[in-house]
């Protein structure tokens, strides 16, 4: 979830601007409307509309903000949560909201000073359009065309590595080329780089490790794309119709695994088990069955800022055996387009970052907890907001959700508690105000000459904490950091069981996966089934569904 107009996006989080009590466009509350006492206050007033409000919560949130960036050298890794995980909830994250600029980019101050025009844009979630985008009608350039004429395009464009030989099995980076106006020299003429990634969401080339995960499931839909006879010589209309059924049925088997690789491996491993057993069934017990359209502040502004806490500081990619946090954010289109199309060395063994059966275990993710790695206080990557704040996206974060007007955890907590009162019997901070105050006051002042909090500032914040710090927080004390705690993953869950509820494709339905591609193909190709249907569960598998369907198990640079 990107902040679009930032100069320097998040890896992660988006927000859009504040200043007013209602949703922007795009957007909900979780429970409904919040009074004003519900809603996340400074001393009892709303920063969005008190200027000595807003004045007190920066100061504040920089130091909470320079606590946070201090994660120690030696913390520790997250056996339940390899690498890729990381970049695929980020990838997940971009297919439930895209939002067109961020709460602190537009300031924050009096509702009179609202930014115009701040929305969610993405429409229905989880059905990959981060991919997609509108198809290859509305983004064409991200598709290679079905023949010389280019009268239809239905395979997702790719592009060779760097000083790759002319095989199907070099193209293992996501489309990219060279525009005038975009910096460097490679691509074929003067003053022209790689600048512009060809895919439907630009987010989706943020890192060199996201857009690898793009790619891949692009791989994924051009390997099923294969499996269906192409049409042959027919009459111009039944042509066109032919060619749109064989995407159709692409494109939506796609998005089936997507979903099953989202319920079977991914959200497992993010949620507290008791709670994933609310929601992981054919009829989930939503706290919010009636929810109307639109994402929740506390999700996209709160919650699921988590996934930055997880982001290593190093990485073993492909030929590099140390590779930086640094060198992965600053690989791309935008950043370094003399860099692209990727070398050998940066092209990934897809072993590295999911753990595959008989291979070398992975990089892990860093446990989650309330700090994040020193490496995104870099210098040009993501930069003070304004003088005398910090660097990273710590403070970022905080501010995006505090001037969003969402939910205070208290008032979440005290919403969970009463409607899941057997989970919060399980969770001293959901079920006891008293406790959960004490617990974030020890842990806020436990450094304050780093931080600079009065006495004041740390009950103040402790009372009232911004949602993504008590996110990490409640990780690390009731999960030791391995998965969300009950708040956390009630938050998640509701939002991406909800959305899998509510935006049911029209294949899904009984028997699984394997039923639901089996309606697809039949509503679309009659009689035609996939040879090699890609009935997958988890990310090892898809990995090894591309690898086998593309002809990679034995392809170097390696892919498994």
């Amino acid at each position: 979830m990107t902040e679009s107009g930032s100069a320097g996006a998040c890896p992660f989080g988006g927000a859009a601007a504040g200043g007013r009590s209602a949703p922007l466009p795009g957007f909900r509350h979780i429970f409904g409307e919040p009074v004003p006492a519900e809603r996340f206050q400074v001393d009892g007033e709303d920063p969005r509309h008190s200027p000595a409000a807003l004045a007190t919560l920066r100061r504040r949130l920089r130091g909470l903000a320079t606590l946070m960036g201090a994660r120690p050298a030696d913390a520790a890794e997250n056996p339940n949560l390899p690498s890729g995980y990381t970049y695929l909830l980020q990838f997940a994250a971009h297919d439930m909201v895209s939002t067109s600029m961020a709460f602190w980019a537009a300031g924050g101050g009096p509702a009179d000073m609202a930014a115009p025009g701040i929305a969610n844009t993405l429409g229905a979630p989880l059905r990959l359009r981060t991919l997609y985008g509108g198809g290859p009608g509305a983004c064409p350039f991200a598709f290679v065309p079905d023949d010389a004429r280019d009268q239809s395009r239905s395979r997702f464009r790719l592009s060779a590595y760097a000083g790759a030989p002319d095989t199907p099995a070099s193209f293992r980076d996501i489309g990219r080329a060279a525009t005038p106006g975009t910096l460097g020299n490679r691509g074929g003429f003067a003053g022209a780089g790689r600048g512009e990634a060809l895919i439907a969401d630009s987010r989706n080339d943020q890192t060199v490790l996201l857009s690898q995960v793009t790619g891949l499931f692009q791989m994924l839909h051009n390997a099923i794309l294969g499996m269906i006879p192409a049409p042959t010589t027919l009459p111009a209309r039944a042509l066109r119709e032919a060619t749109a059924a064989r995407f159709a049925v692409a494109q939506e088997a796609t998005i089936l695994v997507f979903r099953s690789v989202l319920r079977g491996d991914l959200l497992p491993r993010l949620l507290d088990p008791e709670v994933r057993a609310l929601y992981d069934n054919p009829a989930p017990e939503l706290l919010e069955p009636g929810a109307g359209p639109g994402m929740p502040l506390e999700a996209s502004h709160g919650a699921f800022r988590f996934a930055h806490a997880m982001l290593r500081d190093r990485y073993q990619i492909g030929g590099f055996e140390d590779a930086t946090l640094v060198d992965v954010l600053r690989l791309n289109s935008s950043r370094s387009p003399n860099s692209v199309p990727l070398s050998r060395d940066w092209v990934l063994r897809w072993s590295q970052f999911f753990s595959l059966p008989g291979r070398p275990a992975p990089n892990f993710s860093m446990r989650l907890g309330p700090r994040y790695t020193a490496m995104l206080l870099g210098d040009g990557l993501f930069d003070p907001i304004e003088a005398g704040d910090p660097a990273g996206v710590a403070f970022r974060d905080l501010m995006s959700a505090s001037l969003s007007g969402m939910r205070s955890v208290a008032s979440l907590c005290e919403r969970v508690a009463r409607a899941r009162p057997v989970l919060a019997a399980r969770s001293p901070l959901l079920a006891d105000a008293a406790a959960r105050r004490a617990a974030l006051a020890d842990w806020l002042a436990h450094d304050a000459d780093l931080s600079l909090l009065a006495p004041e500032d740390v009950a103040a914040l402790a009372a009232d904490p911004p949602l993504p710090f008590y996110i990490l927080f409640e990780a690390e004390r009731e999960a030791a950091g391995e998965r969300l705690g009950t708040l956390g993953s009630v938050l998640v869950a509701e939002t991406a069981y909800g959305a899998l509820t509510r935006e049911r494709l029209a294949s899904e339905g009984e028997g699984g996966l394997a039923a639901a591609l089996d309606r697809l193909c039949a509503a679309w190709l009659g009689d035609f089934r996939l040879p090699d249907p890609p009935l997958v569960q988890d990310m090892p598998g898809l990995v090894e569904f591309v690898a086998r369907r593309l002809d990679l198990t034995a392809a170097q640079p390696a892919f498994l």
